[in-house]
Parts: structure tokens; C-alpha cells; sequence
């Protein structure tokens, strides 16, 4: 006997998503969520970040308006408890229209910790239950990472930072990914003294020029210092702080804070599931699955940050999606395609990436050509006063399409758009130039001088 068809585990972006899709293909279906609803996106990662950053950039712009001729004589200060009270009303706004549309589906949502049990089926609460097929969506937690003397100040996480009321005077952040990045970006605009330390150089998985453009924009900011590749060498407590010691290639300094901030990337949330018991294996922290989604245990399914993987909430949606409906059909009938993978750092100015970048590509063994733009020598952004930026396509060899983008620069959150738009359909190089109209003055015409490059440095049979 079981319970239900299909029992999802976790009730964030990829758990609602796996849950809405088993329903919709027939299966009777529940949800076990352990805690608070919403998932991370809304509750401590994706909005809440961006409501932070908002205010953030608004005293930013209120403050750098010398350079367009605009005088203020006035004096701009941040109120963080106000900041962090505006977040969390967002947080509310957001967290409520989560419920609601939870609320008006048509699967059960249990609220309770789930494990596996060694005789089959899960142990959920103090009760046994089992279904046909479970999909596992259970999210993330905060990783981190051994740094000498931590014991002597205080370790934050990302969502810890989600907690405070008072705004440090000095911080010290540990990592160079999308989370490290903005939270730096953040507390550096409002105020803060900042160092972001980083073992390896930024955005070394995307392209060593455009790292390095990023590390200039954010080193252009007067209270944020970027150590990258540094290290912390160690922490001494001194007083009520710690004092850091941090050393890269070119000099070793020191720097005062009773707070560091670990911000390097998260892991599945595996603890406590007992896997072992469902036969599902693991490696390096991460559940072993295939595109469709399928674990070892033919019978389980994975989806979202719970993958270890790609932990975005677009993806987390589209293997929800694909693991719902898996698990409903008994049969692993859909796959992800990750061709059009996006990912995106809200800093400023945003870098965003699609598809497959130089360095993936050439360990592919793909043959591509590429295009490249600096955004303060093109006409808007000069306008705008940008003075950080770069925009690089890249362009199967043989037939011009578009393989992938990076873009650093003003808007490139929503420019990336439309490159996945162009690798949806196949577009190529030749599209852009001959079959697409780009208004001007924009910062998406740019996209024309770069397939204007790739155009020429095409295989002549193309």
C-alpha cells in the first residue's frame, strides 16, 4: 500500500515546482516542508538581496552626481534598521504570495522533517509514509570554509546577514561568487568598510579579462577593498575585534573586524535524510543524478539546490518541472536541456552569462570565434558616465550561432535575454546583422559591432 504517488521533500522554488508538475500529470501528491515557507529565494536569498541592493544603489546614485554636473550640498547617511525594515516588508509581500499560490494547488502540504527509513518509505514527523516515487528538493545550507583564528571573531552567513539590526563599521567577506559579491557591494554603499578576500582570482570559471574588469569596478568603490587571489592568513583577537591578516600575490596587510562574513556558495541539504537507506549515492556532497533527473534509486528524483549543482531559481523551477513529472509517470520520459543556462551577479554593474563561455568551450573541444565590446567606448554608455564594461559573444565556427554570452556591464541582467532568446532559435551572428533592427541609442545595439567581428573570422563555406 502507499500513501500517495508521488511525496515531495521540501517546499522551495524546485518542491512547489516538482509538486505542481506530479499533480498535473495525475498523481496524488503531498509536499513535506520542514519549517517556514517560501524556500531560500524569497525568504533569505534572491528578494530579499535585491530589496538590500536597491537601497544601497539609491544612496549610491544620490551621492555620485558630480560627475553629470549635479551638485548636492546635502548630506546622505544610511539608516539600516530602515533598510532592513523595507526588506523585510518585501520579504512579507513575497512570502504571502508564495502561501497563497501553494494554497490553490491541489496537492497536501505536510508540515514536518522527513528521513528515509530502513524499511522502506520515509519517517515523516514520528509517523511512517510512502509513495510510489519521492522527489528530493530539500534546498541548501551556507558552506564554509576553515580560516586560522576564526574562533575570535564572529562567522556570519548569508543568512545571518538576513538578521541584523545594526550595521558594522568593518567587515571582512570570504569568497568572490554572486552571494560574496553583492553583499560586499551592499554594505560597502552604505557605509561599511569592507575587505572581500578570495582564494582565486574573480570569475576565473567565466574569463581572466572579464575578472579582472570586475575586480577594477569593484575596487573603484571607495569603501571596498578586493583581495583576490588572497588569502586570510589568520585572525588575532584584539580587544572586542579580530584582527585579520590577509595576504596576496603583491603585498600582506592587516585589517580590524570582529565579523567575517563566509559567502562561499552553498551545499545541498543532505544532513539528516539518511540517504543510504533509499540507495541513493552521493559525491563530494552532491546526489548523483542524470538529465532526467533520475537518482540512483530508480524510484527517487532530485531537483534544485538539493542537486548541489546549478542552484539557481530558474533551474531549480525547470528540474522541478521535469522530476514531478517523471515521478508521476513512472517513467523518466523528460530531461533537462542546461543549453541555455543562465546566471547572473546583481553587482554593479551586473554581469550576467548564457550557454557555454570561452574557457567551457575549449575544454569541450568546441570550435568557436568570439566578438568582444568595451562598454565605455560605446555611445550610450558613454552617456551614461559607465566606465566599467565588457561584452563578449561567442559563435560556433563552422555556422555562426550563437554558443553563449558574457556581459559586464550597465543592464546586463536583462541583455542577457536576449542572447537565450537568439540560442532558443538557433540565431546566428548573420541574424543579428541582417534580419534583427537594434534602435539606437541603446545598450543592446552593442551586440551588433560583435557579431560584426565574428562575421569575418567564420569558416569561408558558412
Amino acid at each position: 500500500m502507499h500513501d500517495y504517488d508521488v511525496l515531495v521533500l521540501g517546499g522551495g522554488s524546485a518542491g512547489t515546482s516538482a509538486a505542481r508538475a506530479a499533480v498535473e500529470a495525475g498523481a496524488r501528491t503531498a509536499m513535506i516542508n520542514d519549517g517556514e515557507l517560501g524556500g531560500l529565494c524569497i525568504l533569505r536569498g534572491c528578494m530579499p538581496t535585491k530589496a538590500m541592493l536597491a537601497s544601497a544603489h539609491a544612496m549610491h546614485a544620490a551621492t555620485w552626481t558630480a560627475p553629470f554636473g549635479v551638485v548636492s550640498r546635502g548630506t546622505v547617511s544610511a539608516d539600516f534598521p530602515a533598510i532592513m525594515d523595507r526588506k523585510d516588508r518585501m520579504v512579507a509581500r513575497f512570502k504571502k504570495a508564495k502561501i497563497d499560490s501553494i494554497e490553490a494547488q491541489r496537492y497536501e502540504v505536510i508540515d514536518a522533517r522527513a528521513r528515509f527509513h530502513p524499511d522502506g518509505g520515509l519517517l515523516v514527523g514520528g509517523a511512517r509514509m510512502n509513495a510510489r516515487r519521492y522527489v528530493l528538493a530539500v534546498g541548501s545550507v551556507p558552506s564554509s570554509i576553515p580560516v586560522p583564528g576564526m574562533e575570535h571573531v564572529e562567522i556570519l552567513s548569508s543568512d545571518d546577514v538576513m538578521k541584523l539590526r545594526e550595521q558594522p563599521d568593518c567587515l571582512v567577506v570570504q569568497g568572490a561568487g554572486p552571494v560574496a559579491i553583492e553583499m560586499a557591494l551592499f554594505f560597502a554603499r552604505i557605509g561599511t568598510r569592507v575587505v572581500l578576500v578570495n582564494r582565486s582570482s574573480c570569475l576565473k570559471l567565466h574569463d581572466r579579462e572579464i575578472g579582472e574588469e570586475m575586480k577594477a569596478a569593484l575596487s573603484h568603490e571607495p569603501n571596498l577593498q578586493v583581495t583576490a587571489p588572497g588569502r586570510i592568513r589568520g585572525i588575532a583577537q584584539e580587544g572586542d575585534s579580530g584582527l585579520f591578516t590577509i595576504e596576496s600575490d603583491e603585498a600582506s596587510f592587516t585589517f580590524r573586524s570582529s565579523r567575517l562574513l563566509m559567502a562561499v556558495g552553498r551545499d545541498a541539504a543532505l544532513e539528516g535524510l539518511d540517504l543510504q537507506y533509499a540507495g541513493i549515492r552521493t559525491i563530494h556532497g552532491r546526489i548523483i543524478h542524470d538529465s532526467a533527473m533520475q537518482t540512483s534509486n530508480p524510484e527517487v528524483y532530485v531537483a534544485g539546490d538539493a542537486t548541489g549543482d546549478c542552484q539557481v531559481l530558474h533551474i531549480a523551477n525547470q528540474e522541478g518541472a521535469v522530476a514531478g513529472t517523471n515521478a508521476a509517470l513512472a517513467r523518466p520520459e523528460h530531461r533537462m536541456d542546461y543549453r541555455l543556462k543562465m546566471s547572473v551577479f546583481f553587482s554593479d554593474p551586473p554581469l550576467a552569462a548564457v550557454g557555454k563561455t570561452g574557457p567551457e568551450l575549449q575544454e569541450a573541444g568546441i570550435r568557436f570565434v568570439s566578438g568582444t565590446a568595451r562598454f565605455p567606448e560605446t555611445g550610450r554608455a558613454i552617456a551614461r558616465g559607465v566606465q566599467h564594461g565588457i561584452w563578449r559573444l561567442y559563435a560556433d565556427a563552422a555556422t555562426g550561432e550563437i554558443l553563449g554570452a558574457v556581459i559586464l556591464g550597465p543592464n546586463a541582467d536583462d541583455l542577457i535575454h536576449i542572447i537565450s532568446t537568439m540560442m532558443q532559435y538557433h540565431g546566428t551572428a548573420r541574424d543579428i546583422m541582417d534580419r534583427m533592427p537594434w534602435y539606437h541609442p541603446t545598450q543592446s545595439e552593442v551586440i551588433m559591432s560583435l557579431a560584426r567581428e565574428i562575421i569575418p573570422l567564420l569558416d569561408p563555406a558558412s
